[in-house]
């Protein structure tokens, strides 16, 4: 009797030391400048530098945010002059599918393949690339929303 009790005493040892250092990780880890996932907003310019492409002139009322865990991805929104947008699109990403039906009035999807040599060279180490333009106004309006999302694999 008295080796069992021995036995469930170290047996509950062990359980508040695994669990003591299970709890001060997650402390150490929540407490850390730089966590395994961070959500940050960042400037428009880095998100798209990081797409491979830069931000157009006139772009307005920016709004991008960084996502870092595992991988790394940049979303965001900004507003453009409408005459522009198609020249810039051509520019930006020239290699870019534009398919016919899309969410917007205009896209641009870019989907690079991770074993390319020259993929890393092109885009930063981007792989994936989802660019979408709605016009604003209607027909006689003389804006465009851009909404885009870039990421790693």
């Amino acid at each position: 009797m008295r080796r069992l009790l021995w036995g469930m005493w170290w047996l509950c040892l062990v359980f508040v030391v695994v669990v003591g250092g299970w709890f001060v990780w997650g402390i150490t880890y929540a407490s850390s400048d730089d966590p395994l996932d961070t959500v940050s907003k960042v400037d428009c310019g880095e998100a798209m530098r990081f797409a491979g492409a830069s931000m157009p002139e006139g772009a307005s009322e920016q709004d991008c945010t960084s996502y870092s865990s595992k991988d790394q991805s940049y979303e965001g929104t900004f507003r453009m002059p409408r005459s522009a947008v198609e020249e810039w699109l051509a520019s930006a990403f020239p290699d870019a599918e534009r398919p016919a039906s899309c969410d917007g009035d205009l896209c641009a999807i870019v989907r690079n393949d991770p074993s390319d040599e020259n993929a890393d060279k092109n885009t930063s180490g981007v792989y994936d690339v989802d660019v979408s333009v709605r016009y604003e106004g209607g027909s006689a309006g003389d804006t465009a929303l851009v909404t885009f999302d870039a990421s790693t694999y």
